[in-house]
């Protein structure tokens, strides 16, 4: 039997456990983490977040994928760029500064290279399933962190 989706999220438990701990993400969390590290975080993140959103946008444009399927993989593209966008710009323009002109780094660039290169080069589903862990991961840690200030709040 081929393996479900729970059995590879099971066998990445280590890593989500270290994951949900990143002193980073910890950092972000209860206030501790140094201004200059965030803005360099949002400013990566905004870079790739645009690369993930053209990846989900050219899922979306292949022509063996279904019309409702391809709705859903540019409304993923148009999220990304509107909703979290919309969160970095706040930022940008509480800043000052802008991610026009900005450079990704070696790790950013390496594993947006990665997505592009699979969505453009290989079937389909490897392009899915290369993005698929973003949504999952994004989505776990996002309530890792929801559940850490909760708990620093009540301490």
């Amino acid at each position: 039997m081929a393996p479900s989706a729970q059995d590879f999220w099971d066998a990445t438990a280590p890593l989500i456990a270290v994951t949900e701990k990143h002193p980073f993400l910890v950092a972000m969390v209860d206030g501790t983490l140094n201004m200059d590290s965030f803005r360099y975080y949002v400013v990566q993140d905004a870079l790739y977040l645009g690369d993930f959103a053209d990846c989900l946008r050219r899922l979306g444009d292949n022509p063996c994928v279904s019309q409702s399927d391809s709705a859903r993989l540019k409304a993923f593209a148009k999220g990304a760029e509107e909703a979290e966008m919309a969160l970095h710009d706040s930022f940008f323009k509480q800043w000052n500064i802008s991610a026009e002109g900005a450079e990704q780094m070696p790790n950013c660039l390496l594993y947006t290279s990665y997505m592009k290169r699979t969505v453009v080069t290989r079937p389909h589903a490897e392009g899915l399933a290369t993005l698929l862990p973003c949504f999952w991961v994004y989505m776990h840690v996002g309530k890792c962190m929801l559940k850490l200030r909760k708990d620093l709040g009540s301490t």
